[in-house]
């Protein structure tokens, strides 16, 4: 059975591809412009999908040739991949693993020293308020360039995922903000339902 990333992969190509056609490098930078906040991609796992892609007749390929440079693949979304994504779009998906080792951390943090802990604390708030740095740089990016999609629905639906980003990550560095303060004066008080 496919691992579910690679089907994740698989679907977030067809649907930019739903977009408009893309060589293999342009779809790379539309991840890297639009969903890199919560699913980025390299290259080598682009093209290894695309691959796997024209082989199932989800995408087809057309080879432009080029004087003094490769030649470049031009990947179009056929009917079986629109039915394809379609069909995964609209099935729910099961739900995923909430594995999250950091919260193993913080759950036996009592055997670290307060400086221990409040370490590892801060370097969390800090990693959280680069990726909120991002969001924010995506954001500006998506409102000053032009882009394949024009329609305000599609662009709506594909905004609110860096919103929920964007949110989430707000309040995980709130509850961090709160708990090395907590730490730091010893206040060992829990805020659920307050």
């Amino acid at each position: 059975m496919p691992r579910k990333e690679s089907m994740s992969l698989k679907h977030a190509i067809l649907g930019f591809l739903s977009f408009a056609p893309f060589s293999g490098y342009d779809l790379k930078k539309a991840f890297d412009r639009s969903v890199q906040h919560f699913w980025p991609a390299n290259q080598s796992q682009i093209y290894r999908t695309l691959a796997q892609l024209d082989e199932e007749g989800l995408v087809e390929k057309e080879v432009v040739e080029r004087e003094e440079r490769l030649d470049m693949k031009i990947y179009n979304i056929t009917e079986t991949g629109r039915a394809e994504l379609q069909q995964w779009l609209s099935t729910p998906l099961p739900e995923h693993d909430m594995r999250e080792p950091f919260l193993i951390q913080v759950y036996f943090g009592g055997k670290l020293s307060d400086e221990e802990i409040l370490n590892l604390l801060n370097l969390k708030l800090k990693e959280i308020e680069e990726r909120l740095a991002v969001y924010e740089a995506v954001y500006q990016m998506t409102q000053n360039t032009p882009s394949k999609v024009t329609d305000p629905r599609t662009v709506f639906f594909a905004m609110l995922t860096l919103e929920l980003g964007y949110i989430n990550s707000k309040s995980d560095a709130t509850w961090l903000r709160s708990a090395i303060e907590r730490v730091e004066t010893k206040n060992y008080n829990i805020q659920i339902g307050k």
